[in-house]
């Protein structure tokens, strides 16, 4: 897990016998205001000051996922150091554009605001292409084919280009998030009951690879074909 270098707050009180009371209100307090409910969590001891074991008890606990959200795309510190924490023991290996949505999306909802959601998905191409990055590494090592399952989307297309498949069709993580930003937005415009062809989207995506390229047809089809098919 990410642990930055950072000195941890310790609890101002220590009550264990009224730690299930104490639990409910952070909650409480964390689905009405995250900040405070996370500072809260902290000082009354209900949770250690390490990234790892608040984000653990927040989703334990099934925390309001739109405020959890909210708070992970925040650009303070302790979003921050959250949101990389969360994004990092994601197991995107195997996934593509729609399916590491998908995972990532398990215990809290994308921001409506468009640069808390960007936050979010330049964490999520970050990881996603570093765990691919680290699975060829590992390929080259050991002269053998990796076993690499594609992971099939939960909307019900099988035909999403995932893995390592993806990743060698792609020049680096930044197109991963444009590719995943933009995958998002056809999500909410659809959603919203309008509607869009598979030229139109593609002429939106035009110059967004690296160097001004455009991504790979087939790429742009597979995510279309899944976001479309979700409606």
């Amino acid at each position: 897990h990410f642990e930055p270098f950072f000195v941890p707050r310790e609890s101002v009180i220590c009550e264990p016998m009224f730690k299930d009371e104490l639990q409910r209100v952070g909650i409480d307090l964390f689905n009405r205001s995250p900040g405070h409910g996370v500072a809260w969590l902290v000082a009354t001891g209900v949770v250690r000051d390490y990234p790892v074991e608040i984000n653990g008890f927040l989703t334990r606990m099934r925390a309001d996922p739109v405020r959890f959200g909210e708070y992970l795309g925040e650009d303070f510190s302790t979003s921050q150091t959250l949101r990389l924490e969360l994004l990092n023991s994601l197991p995107l290996l195997g996934t593509g554009i729609v399916s590491a949505l998908q995972v990532a999306l398990e215990d809290f909802a994308m921001p409506s605001d468009w640069i808390k959601a960007d936050r979010l998905l330049r964490g999520v191409a970050h990881f996603w292409w570093r765990q691919h990055d680290e699975e060829v590494s590992d390929k080259d090592n050991s002269g053998k084919p990796p076993f690499l399952r594609p992971r099939q989307s939960r909307l019900g297309a099988d035909s999403e280009l995932s893995g390592l498949e993806l990743h060698s069709c792609l020049l680096g993580t930044e197109v991963f998030h444009r590719l995943m930003f933009s995958a998002l937005m056809l999500q909410r415009y659809i959603s919203a009951g309008n509607t869009m062809t598979l030229n139109e989207w593609v002429h939106l995506n035009t110059g967004i690879e690296v160097g001004g390229t455009d991504v790979p047809m087939h790429v742009q089809q597979s995510v279309f074909k899944v976001v479309v098919e979700a409606k």
